[in-house]
């Protein structure tokens, strides 16, 4: 692996650093016990003595039936378990993946895709033509992020990788980026800020596109804050575009089409998780991937890679 002599680094503050551990550890409890419910109330039981008088089975028909009456039976229980868990399968990968950012270690070492592929013309060129580029429109290396404006992972990358500003501070005009749209986890926001960042772009281009993302995102922060999405609207001010075209356009989700095909897209790549990459080489057509946040050395070596 070639070393870099120079890896910008992000200053982070102390409680900053607390308060992410935080969320995370919570957040893997929560999936714990998430698991642990689903165990229970799926015909398993934990052994009590005799000697505590208790009907374990009785208790675990009762607590079922309790949780049938709150969704209203016991098909729609079962549909919201099956989709629990396996949104809950989707989360333990990006927690496995903060853990070793953290210098911890799990019992699965995440792994990229090969360094070298090619993509053909035609889809090189679809690609790039709905990619707002940030930086030199004519550098040969272009970085694709597929990300969600409300996944922890992708704000972690925007605030502390900051992957756009140091690949300029790396390569400057040789390597430009763009910030597409991705569904991943689908967290509560997901679908509508990324029809409020396309609408930015409908009405106003990609100016507006970029102004509007990163508006969003300098509004989501590490430690748990999210850009509510009753104040898009301002987000689209921030943009610079009129304000009345962008609500209708965001009213009537004429977007919502375009948010699919770059989540089509992204999947296309083995990027399902958020945040992913795509590292295309113009000239050659060759690609990397890089699905989730990983360190700034990781990009830089393919990089690297593909440059030569």
């Amino acid at each position: 692996m070639q070393k870099h002599e120079s890896t910008p680094e992000v200053e982070v503050t102390t409680q900053s650093n607390t308060h992410t551990v935080t969320t995370y550890i919570l957040l893997a409890i929560v999936i714990l016990q998430g698991f642990f419910n689903i165990y229970l109330l799926t015909g398993n039981s934990v052994p009590l003595p005799a000697s505590t008088g208790i009907d374990a089975l009785g208790v675990k028909k009762a607590l079922l039936e309790l949780e049938y009456e709150k969704v209203g039976g016991k098909e729609n229980y079962d549909l919201i378990s099956k989709a629990t868990l396996m949104q809950m399968q989707e989360q333990i990968p990006q927690i496995k993946q903060f853990v070793e950012s953290q210098g911890g270690t799990t019992t699965t070492t995440p792994t990229t895709p090969a360094a070298m592929q090619s993509l053909d013309q035609a889809k090189m060129e679809e690609i790039l033509s709905t990619a707002a580029l940030e930086g030199n429109a004519n550098a040969d290396i272009v970085a694709i992020e597929y990300s969600d404006m409300e996944c922890p992972f992708c704000v972690r990358q925007y605030h502390q990788t900051k992957l756009q500003e140091s690949l300029v501070s790396k390569y400057g005009d040789k390597v430009a980026f763009a910030f597409k749209n991705n569904r991943g986890v689908n967290h509560d926001g997901t679908e509508a800020k990324a029809i409020g960042a396309l609408c930015a772009k409908k009405v106003g281009g990609n100016e507006s596109y970029v102004k509007f993302y990163r508006n969003v995102m300098d509004g989501t922060t590490t430690d748990g804050a999210i850009y509510p999405v009753a104040k898009l609207a301002d987000a689209a001010k921030v943009a610079g575009v009129d304000v009345a075209k962008w609500q209708s356009c965001y009213d009537a989700k004429e977007t919502a089409a375009q948010f699919q095909a770059e989540t089509t897209e992204a999947n296309s790549f083995g990027l399902g998780g958020t945040p992913g990459t795509i590292i295309i080489n113009k000239k050659t057509g060759k690609y990397a991937t890089v699905e989730w946040a990983y360190p700034l050395a990781t990009f830089y070596e393919k990089i690297d890679a593909l440059m030569q």
